[in-house]
């Protein structure tokens, strides 16, 4: 088993394809949880983030090789958008959100930080290729 690619890593590759198609196969090939779960907070307009604009102040991750931590635990993103732990205290949950920053590999802390403004920092990726890449996931 290799090194691990990090979300942040392998949008930025798909990014840079020039090919529409070969993005759209590249989004399907890596179909997995995390993947939906960083589109779907990007793109996805009924995904409302619970968490001020802007970087938080946190300490970037300075361990080698943390690609595989938000891959891991991307399902805990549900804690910052509306419609799930809608009742945490909101200081807890920002507290929450800089654990993760700072627990993640450096550039996938950029990712969140971003999505969480629904921003995708790689233009190269668009909302229709991945409406056709990963049908369903985005209305």
């Amino acid at each position: 088993m290799g090194m691990v690619i990090g979300l942040y890593e392998l949008l930025e590759k798909i990014g840079k394809k020039r090919r529409t198609n070969d993005k759209i196969e590249a989004l399907r090939q890596n179909d997995c949880l995390a993947l939906r779960i960083i589109l779907q907070g990007a793109f996805d307009p009924n995904v409302e983030w619970l968490l001020p604009e802007g970087i938080p102040p946190y300490t970037p991750n300075e361990l080698v090789d943390q690609e595989h931590v938000l891959r891991k635990e991307a399902d805990k993103i549900r804690y910052f958008v509306k419609g799930f732990h809608d009742n945490l205290p909101q200081a807890k949950r920002e507290m929450m959100f800089v654990e993760l920053l700072e627990r993640v590999a450096p550039n996938d802390a950029k990712l969140l930080c971003s999505i969480k403004d629904k921003k995708m920092p790689f233009p190269g990726i668009t909302l229709e290729q991945i409406k056709e890449g990963l049908p369903g996931l985005i209305p």
